[in-house]
């Protein structure tokens, strides 16, 4: 049986995360503990049902997606796209916050404007990094997530939160419109909702973010990480093929500029899904009962 593996991403440490290097260190580690507050991410492979999960770990700064953070992430989710061995993500947090989103200090430090668009480009790869992933991504939500926060939440393809979870995208009580959030944020949920969020910054309850499709499910805190787990386990459990196929077939539909193009990629790719072995083998049981 194989072991479950975790690992912990440290500034120090970015810069050396090529790929090579990652792959020797999941054949020598099995675990690993925190080992300062300066470790970004951690990550926890569940072999046994397929599942990895990354966790935001700088909670004293409500787990801010600073530049380090987002290249820490990107190493991550590189990694992760290439792994057939993953069939769900999950992307957590420590402590009181998901993510408040950008640090307005590293910003503010900003002396030209090409540092500042350096860093959206940065968090907007990450962003579609998460939507292009091969595997389902889901985001466990235990606390505020704000701006590119919200952003990462509204990225990811299925979204458990706890009660007391508040989402926003507040930039505008800085002075600051939140145009790259309002990307993913105006692709999950209707356009009179996330333009009231944008334009006032006001922050809204899991129950409303579940009634504006912002999240799938709202539980206890006690029942947060059962609940992630459950749905991701149940998630990995079907048919990788399938799975991997019908995220990239359900994104690429909603970008048709018809109907009838929909339908048309739609097709192809259940056609093509019918000629593999998953769907062929799992077909002839059902027929055969």
């Amino acid at each position: 049986m194989m072991m479950n593996k975790v690992y912990i991403l440290s500034r120090s440490c970015q810069q050396c995360l090529v790929r090579g290097r990652l792959e020797r260190q999941r054949a020598s580690l099995s675990t690993c503990k925190l080992s300062s507050c300066d470790d970004l991410i951690r990550r926890y492979d569940d072999n046994e049902n397929s599942v990895t999960t990354l966790t935001l770990n700088n909670p004293t700064k409500y787990n801010v997606l600073s530049s380090a953070v987002l290249d820490a992430m990107q190493v991550q989710l590189d990694d992760i796209a290439a792994d057939d061995s993953i069939s769900v993500l999950v992307i957590a947090a420590t402590g009181k916050a998901f993510s408040a989103g950008h640090d307005l200090k590293e910003i503010h430090s900003h002396k030209s404007e090409e540092e500042t668009t350096a860093l959206f480009k940065k968090c907007s790869k990450l962003m579609m990094s998460v939507n292009k992933l091969p595997q389902p991504v889901i985001a466990s939500v235990q606390g505020i997530a704000t701006a590119a926060g919200c952003q990462l939440v509204a990225s990811c393809d299925l979204a458990v939160a706890a009660n007391q979870a508040t989402f926003g995208v507040s930039g505008i009580n800085v002075g600051l419109f939140c145009s790259t959030p309002a990307v993913a944020l105006s692709r999950n949920i209707h356009a009179k909702q996330a333009m009231h969020m944008l334009m006032t910054g006001d922050l809204i309850s899991s129950q409303q973010a579940l009634a504006y499709g912002l999240i799938n499910k709202t539980v206890s805190m006690e029942m947060l990480e059962t609940e992630t787990k459950m749905l991701a386990k149940k998630v990995a459990s079907k048919s990788s093929y399938s799975v991997r196929l019908g995220k990239e077939v359900f994104y690429k539909q909603l970008q048709c500029d018809t109907l009838s193009d929909a339908y048309e990629v739609a097709t192809e790719r259940i056609a093509l899904n019918c000629q593999h072995d998953d769907a062929k083998r799992l077909i002839a049981k059902f027929v055969n009962k």
